[in-house]
């Protein structure tokens, strides 16, 4: 059964998917975290305090990537009718984050599931 995404070209959609995959990476790092309101205000407060270097470093592509994979998913169904189970959209991102930590050499990224 796929996932229920309503209207492919609401904002609904994308708060849909979004919020997902947001929750998945907070729970997956163990960290508590509100939403902000604006993006502006998401970059000022993403900010991770605790942790190595490393993490610091691959704690600051998590935006982008969701951001990233929520845009492929969306032009993918408005526009070559092709569409993904939510698992495989978090998957898709998740391997994304790793792959984009590996071309940028950050060490120790399998903390991230750890």
């Amino acid at each position: 059964m796929q996932f229920d995404w309503g209207n492919k070209q609401s904002p609904i959609f994308t708060l849909q998917i979004t919020a997902q995959i947001w929750e998945l990476f907070l729970n997956i790092t163990c960290y508590s975290w509100t939403m902000p309101e604006r993006t502006s205000d998401l970059f000022k407060c993403w900010i991770r305090r605790r942790g190595s270097k490393t993490q610091k470093k691959w704690w600051k592509l998590i935006p982008s990537c969701i951001w990233w994979s929520v845009w492929k998913e969306r032009n993918g169904r408005c526009f070559e009718d092709r569409s993904n189970f939510i698992h495989k959209v978090k998957w898709n991102c998740l391997v994304s984050l790793l792959f984009w930590c590996k071309q940028l050499y950050i060490e120790d990224v399998d903390q991230i599931i750890l």
